[in-house]
């Protein structure tokens, strides 16, 4: 047998009486009967009379609570529930969230390429100006919003760095620091640590007392752009088997390449090496 006392202010379930929750502010014996005041959902008071037996059928709702909130609030937690799950029912969300004007073959390399595979492993080999930039950032927008990357480095040529920064910006709403010898200086703590989206030069990152810090670095993801200036070339000397050179660029490429689980290169001139 239930308590009337174990109904004050909470919140039950009244089915008799009410469609919704209500929360039991107090209960008064009248005769046979219990006179109840309530407060709805809404915030209204209500005064109902209920016999002994439907008190007994009442439930109390022992973890719900009902709050108001604001209307804003409330909105933007529906829309950011929306983007995070949007890509599941538009395969070309980041696409659509971008509002660029995306060519086919653009397309087919992040959709049905680059996005399919669990461990990225890809070598993009374009003509120049179709759009390689864009090929990345559609890739980096897309794993973003599946929480499958977070920490990205992106090495490039120190002529093309200020273009990747405000393409990733402009067209993705992706802002990613630019770190040089200036920059790198002035900090108290590793840069390279602090920073989850980092642009730098192959030439400043391959000195040795920089890529030691950025070999130790846990990038989900790395880029390389203008990759086959990273090669290793081969010299053949008489008398001798052929030697293989590794230059300082290959080196911080290759060991870089190690921990990561997506490595994107990019390039549009054949190689060698």
């Amino acid at each position: 047998m239930m308590e009337m006392e174990n109904l004050l202010n909470k919140t039950v379930k009244l089915p008799t009486h009410f469609s919704e929750p209500v929360v039991v502010e107090s209960i008064t014996q009248v005769g046979k009967h219990y006179k109840l005041r309530v407060r709805k959902i809404d915030g209204h008071l209500e005064e109902v009379v209920a016999s002994k037996d439907e008190i007994e059928e009442a439930q109390i709702i022992l973890e719900e609570k009902y709050k108001s909130v604001i209307s804003e609030h409330l909105s933007l937690l529906v829309e950011s529930h929306r983007i995070r799950y949007a890509y599941s029912y538009d395969p070309y969300f980041a696409v659509s969230l971008s509002g660029i004007q995306t060519l086919p073959h653009q397309i087919e390399a992040v959709y049905g390429k680059m996005l399919p595979q669990p461990r990225l492993r890809f070598l993009l080999a374009d003509d120049p100006g179709a759009g390689k930039t864009i090929m990345a950032g559609l890739f980096i927008k897309e794993m973003k919003m599946r929480a499958a990357i977070e920490k990205i480095l992106i090495i490039v040529p120190a002529s093309l760095r200020i273009q990747w920064q405000d393409e990733l910006l402009r067209f993705f709403n992706e802002y990613f620091i630019i770190v040089d010898a200036e920059l790198d200086r002035q900090q108290v703590v590793n840069i390279w640590q602090k920073e989850n989206q980092i642009i730098t030069s192959i030439d400043y990152a391959k000195q040795e007392e920089v890529r030691e810090r950025v070999w130790q670095q846990d990038f989900d993801m790395v880029i390389v752009d203008e990759a086959h200036k990273c090669s290793a070339y081969t010299k053949r000397r008489s008398n001798r088997s052929p030697e293989r050179e590794a230059t300082k660029r290959y080196q911080l490429v290759e060991k870089l390449a190690l921990r990561p689980n997506h490595l994107l290169f990019l390039t549009a001139t054949p190689h060698y090496g």
